[in-house]
């Protein structure tokens, strides 16, 4: 299950990876509009917490391979 779910957040990253650095590109050359800079906020905040779910999974299942 919990491989499964890591797979899943691996490709919403990576999804939200390619709608963030066109974004990123155009913010870093001030080309971007006040609903596109909300929106890459957002997308930033997902990715955020996509990334500790994973990583929580990810110890989880070092833990859970490696009982002390």
């Amino acid at each position: 299950m919990a491989e499964e779910r890591m797979a899943e957040l691996r490709k919403l990253l990576y999804g939200l990876e390619r709608k963030i650095k066109p974004l990123e590109w155009d913010s870093s050359r001030n080309q971007i509009n006040e609903f596109k800079k909300l929106e890459l906020e957002r997308l930033k905040r997902e990715q955020q917490t996509l990334h500790g779910e994973l990583q929580g999974l990810a110890q989880q299942k070092v833990v859970e391979a490696n009982p002390a």
